[in-house]
C-alpha cells in the first residue's frame, strides 16, 4: 500500500475518533432520557476531550520529532507548568480577565518555560538525559510557584485548583473558539512541517543538504507545539504524559517514524484515550469515589510508561 493511501486511512480513523464519541454522547443522552440542557453540557465536554486529545498528541509528536528526543512532551519540558503559572499570575493581577487574555498569558508562559528548558539542556549537552533533567527542574519550579499562587487565586476563582490536574468539569460553550484555534495550529503545523520534521530527524547537516533550514523548522515547530498545548492548559489545566504516550503507540502500530502517518494516528489515539478516560471518570468512578479529574488518570497511566521508556532509553533499546 502506498503512503498516500496510508495517510488517507489514518485520517479516516482520525475523523472517526472525533465523530464517534459525539454520536455516542448523543445516543446515551437520548437513551437515558435526560434533559437537553444536560446533553448540551455533555456534548461540549465530549468535544473538548476529543479535541484536547488531538492537540496534546500532535504537540507531543512535533516536539519529539523536532528535538529528536522520544522522552519529551509539553508536560516533561515544563510547558504545561509554565502556562499554568502564567494563568494563575494573570488571574491574581488582573481584576477582570477574559478567556482571550488567559490564553495569551498561557501561551507566553508555556513558550517561556519551553525556551528555558531548551537553553539549559543545550548548555549541558543537548542529550536526552539533559532535556529530561532540565524539564524536570523547570516543571518543578513553575509547579511549585503555581501551588504558592493557588492559595491566593483559589479564594477568587474556585475552579483554579482543578487546573493543577486537568479537568473538563467546567466545560462551557465559550471555550470552543480557543480549542478550535489550538486544533487549527496543529493541523497547519502538520501540513507545513511533517515532511521537514522527517528530514530533521536524520540530522541537521542532512537537512541542510536537502534544502531544509533546521533552525527555522525547529523554531516554528516549537512555537506551534508550545502555543497549542498552552491554550489547552489555559482552558482545562495541566494534562500530563498524553503527548508522550500516544506518539510511541502510533509508531509501534505503524512500524515507522514517518510523521506524515504518526502524527494523525497519534491524534486519533489521543482523542480516543482522553475521551474514554473522562467518560469513565464521569460515569463510573463518580458513583464510587466521586469524579476524578481526567488529567490525574492520564498521569497515573503515563508516568509508569515514561519510566519504562527512560529505562529502555538508558539501555539503548529505543532510538
Amino acid at each position: 500500500m502506498s503512503n498516500k493511501w496510508k495517510i488517507i486511512l489514518v485520517f479516516l480513523f482520525l475523523i472517526a475518533s472525533i465523530i464517534l464519541p459525539l454520536l455516542y454522547t448523543r445516543i446515551i443522552t437520548l437513551t437515558e432520557g435526560l434533559p437537553e440542557k444536560i446533553f448540551t453540557y455533555r456534548f461540549h465536554r465530549a468535544i473538548y476531550t476529543v479535541l484536547a486529545g488531538v492537540v496534546l498528541a500532535a504537540s507531543g509528536c512535533i516536539l519529539q520529532a523536532t528535538l529528536r528526543n522520544p522522552l519529551v512532551d509539553h508536560y516533561v519540558l515544563g510547558t504545561g507548568s509554565g502556562a499554568l503559572f502564567a494563568v494563575y499570575t494573570t488571574l491574581l493581577l488582573l481584576e477582570h480577565v477574559t478567556l482571550w487574555v488567559i490564553s495569551l498569558a498561557a501561551a507566553i508562559g508555556g513558550l517561556s518555560a519551553l525556551a528555558i528548558t531548551v537553553l539549559i539542556a543545550e548548555s549541558i549537552s543537548g542529550g536526552d538525559v539533559a532535556y529530561v533533567l532540565s524539564g524536570i527542574g523547570v516543571t518543578s519550579l513553575f509547579s511549585g510557584l503555581s501551588v504558592l499562587l493557588l492559595y491566593y487565586v483559589a479564594s477568587k476563582y474556585g475552579y483554579a485548583s482543578l487546573m493543577l490536574t486537568g479537568t473538563f468539569i467546567h466545560s462551557r460553550p465559550e471555550n470552543l473558539p480557543y480549542i478550535l484555534l489550538a486544533v487549527i495550529l496543529v493541523l497547519v503545523g502538520y501540513v507545513l512541517l511533517a515532511k521537514r520534521l522527517n528530514v530533521i530527524m536524520l540530522g541537521d547537516d542532512h537537512a541542510a543538504q536537502l534544502g531544509v533550514n533546521p533552525n527555522l523548522t525547529r523554531l516554528s515547530a516549537s512555537i506551534i507545539a508550545g502555543v497549542s498545548a498552552s491554550i489547552i492548559v489555559s482552558q482545562f489545566g495541566v494534562i500530563g504524559f498524553l503527548g508522550l504516550v500516544t506518539p510511541h503507540i502510533a509508531r509501534f502500530i505503524l512500524k515507522t517514524s514517518d510523521n506524515r502517518l504518526v502524527v494523525p494516528l497519534a491524534m486519533a489515539l489521543g482523542s480516543t484515550l482522553l475521551f474514554t478516560t473522562d467518560t469513565l471518570s464521569r460515569s463510573i468512578m463518580t458513583k464510587i469515589i466521586g469524579e476524578v479529574p481526567a488529567g490525574a488518570v492520564i498521569s497515573a497511566i503515563g508516568a509508569p510508561f515514561f519510566l519504562i521508556l527512560l529505562i529502555r532509553r538508558f539501555r539503548g533499546v529505543i532510538s
